[in-house]
């Protein structure tokens, strides 16, 4: 070090609080401490903080497409919903299955053991219905057919079966063939092609070929199968109690004794007592005459109701003495009902 004095420069305090040094052309500043409690508040104070706020930042065009796509699929989804419930409420078919076939033709079968041949279709609409043509197989054997079907000896009924792919019966019906006597009010008692009901709302109908013999048995009505069924209808057949080829040729020569015997004539060539006036009242049948296809009753009226006659109504019919009520047109066509059977007989009164 050296040996020479050193000095330090003299330093004076400016007003202010800022040192001076002395000798050198320092300026000076000047600053005035504010009091906090003079600021009007806290808000004022830092009030300038809001003004260097940078402004909010505008959402992306992206954002705004992504926000109205959103918006457009919610509104399509709602009107889907409200056209699917008006649907279901306005218009239940458009969400049922599909329907079943209005009309199937299912064909031809053949019941050997009746030597019969059946053409059967189906009709579904709102409801089952049927149509069935019965005929012989054999066209040689018309003659014992049409005397069975003009006038059966029992009552005679047709079963058919329908049938699915597997070969199962889906559904079966039994119809009862008419009597021998029609009982529609338009058809006249004898007519053997006069439409006839059965007792299973069914109608029956003989048809008669070029011969005018009867040459087909038609029968139709309902059909109670499910609705579901008649779509998967494929086959069908049948069976029956109709008389065997041999039992229609030996009823065939009973029709024509009992009606030489009767009338001397044919078939349904009774004479038939004309009256002014149609009458009505009530009876007792006392007994028949099986061989002339006639019953009497004990006021002595004799009505011919045919060789089958009775017995083709039920066991009902055959068990006399037999209160009846009958009712007769002008023409001396009659209806005998009587308490214990639901089915009237058609008769022609001869007495």
């Amino acid at each position: 070090m050296s040996d020479a004095d050193q000095h330090e420069p003299n330093r004076e305090v400016a007003p202010g609080g800022n040192l001076a040094v002395s000798g050198e052309q320092t300026p000076l500043s000047k600053f005035e401490i504010v009091p906090y409690a003079e600021a009007k508040n806290e808000q004022e104070l830092y009030s300038f903080r809001e003004a260097m706020a940078p402004p909010p930042a505008e959402p992306a065009a992206k954002d705004k497409k992504n926000h109205s796509v959103s918006v457009a699929k919610i509104l399509l989804a709602l009107l889907f919903l409200a056209c699917v419930g008006f649907g279901m409420l306005e218009a239940p078919w458009l969400f049922r299955p599909k329907p079943a076939s209005i009309y199937t033709d299912l064909g031809s079968h053949q019941f050997h053991p009746a030597g019969l041949s059946g053409r059967l279709i189906v009709r579904w609409q709102k409801s089952g219905s049927y149509q069935l043509f019965l005929d012989p197989i054999d066209p040689e054997r018309i003659a014992g057919f049409a005397a069975v079907a003009q006038d059966p000896p029992r009552q005679l009924s047709v079963t058919i079966y329908l049938r699915d792919a597997a070969g199962l019966a889906v559904c079966q019906k039994e119809i009862l063939l008419a009597s021998p006597w029609p009982q529609e009010p338009d058809a006249k008692p004898g007519d053997p092609t006069g439409p006839q009901q059965t007792e299973t709302g069914d109608t029956v109908q003989n048809m008669t070929g070029e011969n005018g013999q009867i040459a087909e048995i038609d029968t139709s009505g309902p059909l109670p199968c499910q609705a579901k069924a008649f779509t998967s209808f494929k086959t069908w057949n049948f069976s029956s109690d109709f008389p065997t080829p041999a039992e229609q040729d030996e009823w065939l020569r009973h029709e024509k004794e009992s009606a030489e015997k009767a009338h001397g004539g044919k078939g349904f060539s009774a004479p038939i007592a004309h009256l002014s006036v149609p009458i009505e009242g009530d009876d007792v049948i006392v007994g028949d005459n099986p061989s002339r296809g006639t019953v009497q009753t004990s006021s002595g009226r004799v009505f011919f109701v045919g060789t089958a006659g009775a017995r083709s109504r039920g066991a009902g019919w055959q068990v006399f003495p037999a209160p009846i009520h009958f009712r007769c047109d002008k023409s001396g066509s009659c209806t005998l009902s009587r308490s214990n059977s639901n089915v009237p007989l058609h008769a022609r009164l001869l007495k």
